[in-house]
């Protein structure tokens, strides 16, 4: 009896050591993803190259990454130039597509920007061009070794959208990778928001130092605050001022000077008047001598009063060019 359950124990024994052989050879054999699978994405915080790109609302120029930059990422991570990547790329050794992280995998998606990217709408995720949330793009460009990252025009201030794309070793997994993580946020540095306090007395004014907008006025206008003061239309040159309703944002192109040129006379609905016509509040004028945009007030107004007007300045030239102030005007 003792010899049967011996001899028992050994046949279960040796069956539990070729059963655990069996599942080690199972445990770290490689998976073989299918077509239509997405291979799992291997963290590796080295192979990330993260990228936080602003862009400026009337100035949406694409971001271009040139991939040579990252030459010692790729040899690193993928054991291959950027050269070797590219021809890669047309021989199928080496593939380009999205990642995505909450799935903690590949997206194999199909382009959706002609041959050459995607789209992504304002979650980042894949969508088509004629999605009403595309937000943004990127492309590649094999002949010149670039990634270029778009923002739709139509896409508000404020918006803020992250997307992956990546190289990788094409073979039975994609371990060998290269990630660029995009960060993307639309601002709009052609507002300038201010609170201003005009002091007591009949046409006071406050003065707006337009040096110490001098960024914006670089970055809006492409100019230096001497420039862009020198090119006043009153002065012969391209920049003209505008009234602009604060409320739609839409621009005043039909009203003219009403006050010194560059100026207008402003009613309390932050339009434009005349002297002394009904409801006239405030006056904004540039004065370019100065530097200065003067927004003063009409007499016999009560303290404590508050306003607010939006005055903007416009490259007739390139209507890409403009700011404008949208001011909080308190009388004291």
């Amino acid at each position: 009896m003792k010899k049967s359950i011996i001899y028992i124990l050994i046949l279960g024994l040796t069956g539990a050591f070729f059963s655990c052989n069996d599942s080690i050879e199972d445990a770290v054999e490689k998976h073989v993803y299918g077509e239509d699978e997405n291979p799992y994405l291997r963290t590796d915080a080295e192979a990330v190259i993260s990228m936080d790109m602003d862009f400026a609302v009337g100035h949406l120029e694409a971001h271009i990454i040139q991939l040579a930059d990252y030459a010692e990422v790729f040899q690193k991570e993928m054991n291959m130039s950027v050269d070797q990547v590219i021809s890669g790329l047309e021989n199928g050794t080496v593939v380009f597509y999205n990642i995505s992280t909450s799935r903690g995998s590949w997206d194999k998606s199909a382009m959706t920007k002609g041959t050459t990217g995607w789209y992504y709408n304002s979650a980042g995720g894949i969508c088509e061009a004629g999605d009403a949330t595309q937000t943004a793009s990127v492309d590649i460009d094999k002949n010149a070794k670039t990634l270029a990252v778009n923002v739709n025009e139509k896409v508000m201030a404020g918006t803020v959208v992250a997307f992956n794309v990546g190289f990788a070793v094409n073979g039975p997994d994609y371990d060998k990778y290269v990630r660029f993580l995009f960060n993307i946020s639309v601002t709009d540095p052609s507002i300038i928001l201010a609170t201003i306090h005009i002091p007591d007395g009949d046409y006071n004014s406050y003065g707006i130092d337009f040096n110490q907008y001098a960024s914006t006025i670089q970055t809006c206008m492409q100019m230096t605050v001497s420039e862009f003061l020198a090119n006043m239309n009153t002065a012969g040159g391209k920049i003209k001022m505008y009234m602009v309703n604060k409320d739609s944002g839409v621009w005043d192109e039909t009203s003219s000077y009403t006050a010194n040129a560059p100026g207008y006379w402003i009613n309390n609905l932050g339009a434009v008047c005349n002297w002394n016509a009904a409801g006239f509040s405030l006056y904004a004028e540039t004065n370019a001598a100065d530097e200065i945009l003067y927004i003063g007030r009409a007499p016999a107004l009560a303290a404590g009063t508050t306003f607010t007007i939006s005055v903007g300045y416009k490259d007739t030239s390139n209507e890409k060019n403009f700011f404008r102030f949208i001011l909080t005007v308190i009388l004291d």
